[in-house]
């Protein structure tokens, strides 16, 4: 069953909305702040049950891609790119999906969801896998490697 709408009104309001409130923090519950351009925030999410999942999340409540005009489109999926490219450095994954969902959480983002050799080709890409928290030597570690490379990757 899908949100009510006085659910989904909750949903899609920006003053209740969690990504606006916290994509721009240097920290927060779910994830750490690794980069920032005058369009989105790329973070790197705390469950890295696959090494390198980043989030890029828009940094103007919108909840859908339809609703950026042709020059926030574009300059919405170079900061996804260059995040993948990024992810590409540090990770070395064999493949990465990328993800646009918003259904729970309607504030427009993309999931930068690698792929490495241990994981199943075959099966279903889930974002909830793990989850795996690394302990915070090993996350400053990972988060440093992906901050370089995210400026090293224009």
């Amino acid at each position: 069953m899908w949100w009510t709408d006085e659910e989904w009104a909750e949903l899609v309001d920006p003053e209740l909305c969690g990504m606006c409130a916290d994509a721009h923090l240097p920290e927060n519950e779910h994830s750490i702040l690794v980069a920032s351009t005058d369009m989105t925030h790329m973070r790197l999410v705390r469950n890295q049950a696959h090494p390198g999942y980043t989030v890029v999340i828009l940094r103007e409540h919108l909840t859908d891609l339809s609703q950026l005009d042709a020059g926030q489109l574009s300059e919405f999926w170079r900061d996804v790119q260059r995040a993948g490219r990024a992810v590409d450095e540090a990770f070395d994954p064999r493949k990465i999906n990328y993800l646009v969902m918003g259904h729970r959480a309607p504030h427009l983002h993309c999931h930068v969801f690698p792929q490495h050799l241990t994981d199943d080709p075959l099966r279903n890409v889930d974002i909830s896998d793990g989850p795996v928290y690394l302990p915070d030597p090993e996350m400053r570690d990972s988060m440093a490697a992906l901050r370089e490379a995210w400026h090293a990757v224009v």
